[in-house]
This record gives C-alpha cells, structure tokens and sequence, in this order.
C-alpha cells in the first residue's frame, strides 16, 4: 500500500479572514480509487468559522468568511433553479443548537436567497420532477423552539410546574415563496420519556435559554413515496413521518425500536440519509457517534454505518462499517459527523469533532485521510462534503 503524507498550510486564499492559517495533513492511501472532488468544510470556531474549500492535495482554493457572518455550518455545493450554486447555514448557536439563516449562494459567492429563520442541524435542496413534467426545489429546514411544559416528572420544578423543553421541527420549504410546505413537531409525536438525555447542566430545563433539549433532530430525508426519515439524537433513534398527516410510520433504535437490530447497534447518531429503496427495504447510511457529551461516558467508537433495513421481516442488518484511521488510539467524536456516498461508490465521511475527513471504497477500505485544525481548537466541522467547485467568478 502506498501511503503520501503531506501538510499544506491554507494560504492561497481569495478572502482573508485569519492571521494563523487553518492546515490540513493529508494521507492518501490508494490515489487511484480516490474520487475527484473538492473538500468542503466549515469550522466553526470564531474567529476562524466560516466557509472553506480544499482540493485534495490539502491546498485551500477558497476561503469566505468574510462573505457571511457568525458561525457557518452546512457549507456545500447544491444545485437551485437547475444551477450549481453553493448553500450554507449563518447565524450563532447555544447549548447544543442555533438561530439564523440557511443561505443560496451565487457564483460570486452572493447570498440570492435567504431562507425562513432555522437551526443549523439540516439544510438541504431537493430537486423533484412531477408527473406533469414541472420541475421544483425543496429545502428541508430544521427549528428549534423553545416551550413551556409540565416538567416536574423529570425533575424540574419551576414557577406551576412549568419548565422548558425545545419543541424540535423540521420544515419543507419552497425556496421561492418561503411558503411551508410540511411542518413537523417533536412534541406533537414523541413523547419525553423516550430521551436518554435527562434536563442536566445548561439544558436543565429552568429557563427558556437553559431548555431541555430532549429530542436533538439533526437530519431530515425524503424517501421517493413521500414519507420522511429523521434522525433524534437524544432518543438514539430513526424515525419515519408520514408525509401525509405527521404519524410516525416506525422507529428504528432507541427504547421503542420496531426493529431487531442483528448484528450491529448505534447511539447518538447524526445525518441519516437514503441510498436506495425497495418495496420491502430500504439502505440508509449514518454517522454512529457513540457519544453524547451529554450522557458520559463514550459507549465505542465512532464509526460510519451502511445498514439495510427491512420493513417486511422487521429487522435491520449492517452492510458495511467505515472506520477512523485513529481507531486504535480511540477516536470518540462527541459532535457531529457525515455519511456521503460519491461516484463509484465511494463513500466520503466528515468525523465531526474528531477533525477529519475519510474516504473510503464501497466495501470499507481505507483510501484517503485528512485532519485540519484551527489553532487553538479542534477545528470541529459538523458535517464535511465532497464535491465540484468551479471557482468563485470575480
């Protein structure tokens, strides 16, 4: 196996934005089975935060904090109005979530379009054609809102027995209008005790700006009939929404799974997303975090999961698991993380606050590497994405 190390210092930048540059280590371990692309990151500690592309010798080919402001996460390219584009969430975030603006960017890296007011756990633009022929664009948003609620079952005495807990929703959204298409709500379908994460520290539930983050979405997708799948960090659990009325269909993992897990299991999750679907199956591919900074201590290590889930015989099953090349020294990442399936199969992971990318091949081989850091932090990026970049047009 050959492997190439090298560090390269993020210095050819179009807009300054930091004295100290952010640096990547970059390991390739099979350069022939790596997939061309671009590396899209967005640490988010201020005030090194903001958006950032490498290409994948490790040499930074575009920096733009300076073009938006606070802390930027979801930083990727994506397509609206049938043209590439770049999308990113802006704003400040608290206690484990955020409030500000998912954004659609121009080439010239303008803002075109802002979007409603959200939290930063998802942004994503989906293109769809109808039987008609017309083609739309949703977004899919989530928010997070804080409410009064009888809490004293858990602990939490307040003025009449009213504490705080976030109400977690996620939102379809016509990016053109702003108009919501679909609005769902965590309380009107979950209830609390299904969290493992009891009211504690600055989400102990007491005030409206410590509230008890109980239910932690952090993923939405669109299955192709119109339902949802969402990924609850706090229950450790997936769960399909009807897109018709907002039940849920079934849960996989956590306390009420309808689902045997058989050979494999996951906990605190992040970014559940579909690759493909049958009548009777469905395959997903997840970040396990295995921690929850929450919930001490670490259950394993972190890892990224493909698993085929089957909805006939009620069980799920493990098809490949996705390694950190720092495994053998542990490598718990706490926050964050990212499952992207590339061409060839090739799947692309963002480790979250283990600050490092991978690539591997279908079947699991390790076959590129890369850690960054922010001076003085680990340079956490929530999610990280691989992609096109065509330059940014002065």
């Amino acid at each position: 196996m050959l492997l190439t190390t090298l560090v390269v210092a993020a210095c050819h930048c179009l807009t300054a934005v930091a004295q100290v540059p952010i640096t990547l280590e970059v390991s390739t371990y099979d350069k022939s089975s790596v997939v061309p692309g671009f590396i899209y990151l967005a640490p988010n500690t201020i005030p090194f935060s903001g958006p950032y592309v490498f290409d994948l010798n490790g040499t930074t080919v575009f920096k733009g904090a300076a073009k938006l402001s606070g802390t930027v996460h979801d930083f990727q390219p994506c397509v609206y109005q049938k043209k590439q584009r770049f999308c990113a969430w802006q704003g400040t975030t608290a206690f484990g979530y955020g409030s500000g603006q998912a954004v659609i960017l121009d080439d010239q890296f303008k803002v075109i379009k802002a979007l409603p007011a959200s939290d930063y756990h998802e942004f994503k633009i989906v293109q769809a054609i109808d039987a008609q022929g017309q083609y739309s664009d949703t977004a899919y948003l989530t928010v997070y809102t804080p409410v009064r609620r009888d809490l004293s079952a858990f602990g939490v005495p307040n003025e009449d027995d009213q504490g705080w807990v976030v109400d977690c929703h996620f939102r379809a959204v016509d990016p053109v209008s702003n108009k919501v298409i679909f609005d769902w709500s965590s309380l009107d379908h979950v209830p609390l005790s299904e969290s493992y994460v009891l009211p504690t520290g600055g989400i102990n539930g007491y005030s409206q700006r410590s509230a008890w983050d109980y239910f932690h979405l952090d993923s939405v997708a669109r299955l192709s009939g119109g339902d949802y799948l969402i990924s609850s960090r706090h229950t450790s659990t997936i769960y399909r929404i009807s897109g018709k009325d907002g039940s849920i269909t079934w849960r996989l993992g956590g306390k009420s799974s309808d689902f045997k897990l058989q050979d494999f299991s996951f906990d605190s999750q992040h970014d559940v997303r579909v690759v493909s679907s049958t009548a009777d199956t469905l395959t997903l591919t997840l970040f396990d975090n295995e921690y929850n900074t929450f919930v001490q201590p670490p259950k394993g290590l972190s890892s990224g999961k493909m698993i085929e889930v089957n909805t006939a015989t009620k069980t799920a099953r493990l098809l490949h698991q996705y390694d950190s090349p720092s495994k053998d020294i542990g490598n718990p990442s706490g926050d964050g993380g990212s499952v992207q399936v590339l061409a060839k199969g090739n799947v692309f992971i963002g480790w979250g606050s283990d600050a490092q990318v991978t690539e591997h091949t279908a079947d699991g081989r390790l076959v590129y590497a890369a850690r960054f850091a922010v001076p003085g932090s680990s340079g956490n990026s929530y999610r990280a994405f691989k992609g096109p970049f065509t330059g940014i047009q002065k």
